[in-house]
């Protein structure tokens, strides 16, 4: 066993402080810090790499995996993480009767523990996972302890609990070699939650059960605070057992934007993390513990925008410690294989990684059992003398204080005083740092006119990542090349020097009027007179450049409008530098029948930008050429050569159809739209079938939604889908006069009732019911009838006591269509007389259009 210096020389020092509990849980309820007696306020992330996927997923890419540990456990630090969590999962690290094996996983875990308590970052102990080892591969039994049995049994089987009693036991007075403590004795372990996810149907036993696995703790020599999962399969019952039970805090999770999509989830999200309710605040007993948030994520959401608002719903809800899941392994991050519906690491998911920094700093400042009103006016706001901001529009998470400035994108907000800035960091570019690269990069005063830069490589998202993973694919490339950044500091000046300090980086950027061209790595930048700290940290952890040949990313515009230029956008992963991206096109409008070739202007970064010339009524047809290394690679398809050699092979080309201003916009259309619907989630309140089928004439397609019975609260049934590319711009032409065309019939009942909605970018709702019966119709509304109502926040949530319905901030009279986010329908039993309400109800929607007035033609 390697244990390593630093952490043998810290075994003096914590001996020392193992004397008293670091935490405590006081009468109301509130976990406290035993030496200070503050409240604590504690932020991180689950992390896996000691076992199951991803230690197997470092061993097949020959990955040392203490060393992944040092790098990731330093990228925690630097993103301000203060606590760490995660399900040991208790499969490889016990044997058949219980006992705590000493093998390799067990091992890194105290490895890990150790590290991160170097670093000031605590941990939650949670010794059972009871998930099988193999997700996302299949399964194979352990010979552990726990294989026999499910979860239920674990709360009554009388084998199960004497097996958990040794383990529980062994774990509480395991001693971690890096650390010379045991656990119970450890200051950097604050709190230990018994299991994961328990599943108890039979409450009567729940209490029974949490009582006796409290007693072995104690008996074992814990008497740090105690957790108990109180969220998991949530019923009043068992909210009460375990209020009622005699651990001083109860665990929750929360999925808000549920899991396993299997693509990136569109649309706004933030009406879905407005609150978190506690259902169980009034039961007897849990006004007295605590509360820990052990998981969360916006699983599936590509966007950097969601976590602080999270933060401030669980502050909210007098959350003290959170930790989201999962935070991927930089070694593996690329491959997005461990949960392919999470994806976070500060390399590889910049964006997301700032605004989880951004997200810790929100959970220290906003006071616990703070109140903020609703999205979207709680998108704005303070605490703790910060400035929090986040926007769907923007994709952006931002906060400014005194002397912090951060962002997870590009921002035109101006920090609170610039001079008296300590701390930036951000992603894109702001007032203070403009940068054409699209990593993180972190600038820290040392001294007055001192201070450490650190650049992390350009990511770049080639596929993406919440489809099925594999460690054949890679969905993020990773680019080391120089780019152009200008940094405006008062406390710096125009003309500061910059020198590197990592190994290895012999780049020396050469500096004028604040400008200069860096690479990845750590510089010192020093204004003229200032002289040079001694000790700046070297230390910088990022993976190889993984880009090879040319690839894009590219999505071509919804549509056009005639007689306006179209902007576009091409990102570019490639191992060379390009000289040039070029969009050619198939046919065209110019003099002779063809347009002229555009260049794509860049501004030093892998991201691309220009637009398509003005053009008829049709559709455009063009290929984008990227030229690099003295070769040309042209796409769609990444064919070899220009679209106009001889022999040119490629067959694909990009499509944009170019319309009228006033051409109706199609706000939904079932054949395309039919991957972007969003549904009550397999494991919610209503039982629902839903399909594509053939719509009014053959080769149309409708989406059929059928409700057998409208089941328990809400007794509703929604769908929304979001737009994609929306044409803004265009919106313009649509005033009060315009329509709503929607296409649909009933699914079959003689009559019934549907309710369509649009929605917009600041999460409410505009909508209409209609009759409908089993024949196709045209329903036109007008959007001058439509009336604000309920959003339906989906896919529904796990756990599925956060609210359903959502109302919007404001008191806009009519809805601002150049805000259209998307549709919904819907359906629910307060539509339909009591007489009415029985039997399935269910509706096919084929398209939902906007057109400028009752005039306007029908489509064909």
């Amino acid at each position: 066993m390697r244990v390593l210096l630093p952490a043998l020389l810290s075994i003096a020092a914590v001996s020392a402080a193992a004397a008293q509990d670091p935490t405590w849980v006081d009468d109301r309820g509130v976990l406290r810090w035993t030496d200070s007696r503050e409240e604590v306020a504690l932020f991180g992330v689950n992390y896996t790499t000691p076992f199951a996927h991803a230690y197997r997923a470092h061993g097949r890419l020959g990955v040392d995996r203490k060393a992944a540990i040092d790098a990731d456990v330093a990228h925690f630090d630097r993103l301000g993480f203060d606590v760490f969590r995660v399900h040991v999962w208790e499969r490889e690290v016990s044997d058949s009767l219980g006992n705590l094996l000493s093998n390799d996983h067990l091992d890194l875990y105290d490895y890990l523990v150790a590290r991160l308590a170097e670093r000031g970052i605590r941990t939650v102990l949670t010794p059972v996972a009871w998930w099988p080892t193999g997700y996302p591969e299949p399964a194979k039994d352990t010979g552990s302890w726990i294989d026999p049995f499910s979860k239920t049994d674990l709360a009554f089987n009388p084998a199960a609990l004497a097996a958990q009693e040794r383990y529980f036991d062994q774990w509480v007075r395991h001693v971690n070699p890096y650390r010379g403590l045991a656990y119970k004795d450890d200051p950097a372990v604050v709190a230990l939650e018994f299991v994961n996810e328990p599943n108890h149907p039979d409450t009567t036993v729940t209490r029974g059960y949490i009582d006796r696995l409290v007693r072995v703790a104690r008996r074992a020599g814990w008497t740090k605070p105690l957790f108990y999962n109180i969220a998991e399969t949530y019923t009043p019952g068992h909210g009460r057992a375990v209020c009622a039970s005699s651990v001083q805090g109860v665990t929750m999770q929360w999925y808000p934007t549920s899991l396993v999509r299997g693509r990136s989830l569109g649309g706004n999200m933030l009406p879905n993390v407005d609150r978190y309710p506690t259902p169980f605040d009034a039961f007897p007993g849990c006004e007295k513990k605590a509360r820990l948030v052990y998981e969360f994520d916006a699983a599936d959401v590509a966007g950097s925008h969601m976590y602080p608002a999270m933060t401030r719903s669980f502050r909210g809800a007098g959350v003290q410690i959170a930790a989201q899941f999962a935070y991927d392994p930089m070694a593996m991050a690329a491959y997005n294989t461990e949960y392919q519906t999470h994806f976070v690491n500060l390399v590889h998911a910049p964006g997301k990684a700032i605004s989880l920094l951004i997200a810790a700093e929100a959970f220290r400042r906003v006071p616990r059992r703070a109140s903020f009103p609703a999205y979207p006016a709680s998108a704005r706001f303070e605490a703790g003398g910060a400035v929090f901001r986040v926007s769907y529009g923007e994709d952006l998470s931002e906060m400014s204080a005194d002397t912090l400035f951060y962002h997870s994108n590009t921002t035109a907000t101006e920090p609170v005083d610039r001079g008296a800035l300590r701390h930036v960091a951000g992603v894109g570019s702001s007032p203070v740092v403009r940068y054409a690269g699209t990593g993180a990069y972190f600038l820290d005063r040392l001294a007055p006119g001192a201070w450490r830069l650190e650049v992390y490589p350009d990511a770049v998202w080639v596929e993406d990542p919440f489809t099925r993973g594999s460690l054949d694919r890679r969905a993020v490339e990773i680019q080391w090349a120089e780019r152009p950044m200008t940094i405006d500091l008062p406390d710096l000046g125009p003309e500061f020097s910059a020198a590197p300090v990592d190994e290895g980086n012999g780049h020396i950027p050469r500096v004028e009027g604040g400008a200069f061209a860096v690479r990845p790595g750590v510089y010192l930048l020093t204004r003229p007179g200032v002289a040079k700290p001694s000790d700046v940290r070297a230390e910088f952890h990022a993976p190889a450049a993984t880009a090879g040949a040319p690839r894009i990313v590219h999505t071509p515009p919804a549509e056009a409008e005639s007689g306006r230029p179209t902007p576009v956008r091409v990102t570019v992963s490639s191992a060379e530098r390009p000289d040039s991206v070029v969009v050619f096109f198939v046919g065209g409008q110019g003099p002779g029948g063809w347009m002229p070739p555009v260049r794509l202007a860049s501004s030093g970064g892998p991201v691309y930008t220009g637009e398509l010339p003005a053009r008829r009524p049709g559709l455009a047809e063009y290929r984008v050429t990227v030229f690099a290394g003295g070769r040309a690679t042209s796409f769609p398809g990444g064919a070899p050569g220009v679209p106009w050699d001889w022999d040119f092979t490629g067959q694909g080309t990009f499509t944009v159809p170019v319309v009228e201003a006033r051409h109706p916009l199609a706000l939904f259309d079932a054949a395309r739209d039919r991957h972007r619907m969003l549904l009550p989630s397999w494991f919610a309140y209503v039982r629902f079938r839903s399909d594509v089928v053939e719509g009014r004439t053959a080769g149309d397609l409708a989406f059929r939604a059928e409700v057998p019975d409208f089941g328990p609260e809400p007794h509703h049934f929604a769908a929304r889908a979001h737009l994609s590319g929306p044409p803004l711009g265009r919106l313009a032409a649509f005033g009060p006069e315009a329509v709503l065309r929607v296409v649909a019939r009933s699914a079959g009942r003689e009559r019934d009732r549907l309710e369509v909605a649009i929605t917009l970018a600041d999460g409410s709702a505009w909508s209409a019911v209609v009759d409908t019966t089993p024949e196709w119709k045209t329903y036109e509304i007008p959007v001058a009838s439509l009336r604000r109502s309920d959003l339906f926040l989906l896919p529904r949530p796990y756990p599925a006591f956060p609210p359903y319905r959502f109302r919007a901030s404001g008191d806009a009279a009519a809805p601002d269509l150049a805000t259209l986010d998307g549709v919904q329908f819907a359906v629910g039993r307060e539509h339909f007389a009591p007489e009415e309400r029985d039997g399935t109800h269910g509706f096919e929607v084929e398209s939902v259009e906007l057109v400028p007035d009752r005039e306007f033609p029908p489509s064909p």
